[in-house]
């Protein structure tokens, strides 16, 4: 009968022990609990009450016994969410899937994904004559330029956040090329007649670029990193300048007619081109060691604008997003050449 009590006491002190795994914590809890709350589990996840910082929910030992928050309550934890402040699907990492066109149509469906079409064209435009849908893109390129002006205070602020953290690696030397005219492509799609001739989302893009590179924009950002600026057309690898003649085409629309008065250079095609300096210096030499592009893409579809900056082998990139009433930056990548 003593060898049973001992094997009892023997069980029971390693029972104890195996529950108690973290004295400090346990002795907290012991000032506010009794023991058999401390050692309690109502919640059934296996974790101890005075281990537990949500003992009435079930959750892993990886996350102290909490659930993992599910921000947007699509079911995705926020971990394993690409897009945890929009309800999106599983099956495209939590975000909800793109409809760039802005047609119903989720551009996985969508035979046509940045022209707005019609379900029974799989996304496309429909077949036949083109001013009722010309009419249409007029009407929505209004209307995007009204809803645009009205936010000019996004674009200052997101001049002060790309500008304020570009990395000194790329502010050797006296030049930056800056990209006024990033989305030249206007379209190629012939499959339909009235979608082949659209240049909406070319001229979206524009709008946005100028928007942004404004003559406030040049001051702001050539006093802010002691630069010259050259503008260029085009993407990172383009050395296409500025000139008179490319202003001028812009007449009608206004565009960057500010840059007629910016001072002049002779750039690598003998041609005279356009650059700004703050300090009104005179320009040495064309020779720009760091290219900016500032991408709007993703701006009217996601709040997203994607930063370029290339300087010899280093290319970076830097996506920033507007939320809650601020830019934050949310994707940094570095490639080396």
């Amino acid at each position: 009968m003593k060898k049973i009590t001992l094997f009892i006491l023997f069980l029971f002190l390693n029972l104890h022990s195996q529950q108690i795994i973290n004295k400090e914590e346990f002795e907290k809890c012991r000032k506010e609990f009794s023991k058999k709350i401390c050692l309690s589990d109502d919640d059934k996840d296996s974790i101890l009450f005075y281990l537990d910082k949500c003992p009435k929910e079930s959750g892993p030992l990886e996350n102290s016994g909490c659930p993992f928050p599910d921000t947007d309550g699509d079911g995705i934890i926020d971990k394993d969410d690409a897009c945890p402040r929009e309800k999106g699907e599983i099956d495209n990492n939590g975000c909800p899937w793109p409809d760039t066109d802005g047609d119903g149509i989720l551009d996985k469906d969508d035979a046509c994904p940045t022209l707005p079409g019609v379900p029974e064209e799989n996304g496309c435009p429909k077949r036949g004559d083109c001013k009722e849908y010309f009419e249409k893109e007029k009407r929505e390129l209004i209307a995007f330029k009204e809803k645009n002006n009205k936010e000019k205070q996004k674009f200052i602020e997101l001049r002060k956040t790309i500008f304020n953290t570009i990395p000194k690696i790329f502010l050797v030397g006296e030049n930056i090329s800056v990209s006024i005219y990033v989305n030249t492509f206007i379209n190629d799609n012939i499959t339909f007649q009235c979608s082949s001739k659209s240049t909406l989302s070319h001229d979206k893009n524009l709008f946005l670029d100028q928007l942004f590179w404004s003559e406030d924009t040049f001051e702001y950002v050539s006093r802010k990193l002691k630069k010259n600026l050259i503008p260029v057309i085009g993407s990172v690898r383009s050395r296409k300048s500025v000139t008179k003649d490319f202003i001028s085409g812009f007449r009608h629309e206004g565009y960057y007619q500010f840059m007629l008065d910016f001072p002049e250079y002779m750039d690598h095609n003998n041609s005279l081109a356009f650059y700004y300096t703050a300090d009104n210096k005179k320009l040495k030499s064309e020779i720009s060691g760091t290219k900016i592009v500032v991408h709007f893409e993703l701006y009217s579809s996601k709040n997203q604008v994607k930063v370029e900056l290339y300087k010899a082998r280093d290319h970076h990139f830097y996506t920033y997003e507007y939320i809650d009433n601020q830019w934050k930056l949310i994707t940094t990548e570095k490639n080396k050449y």
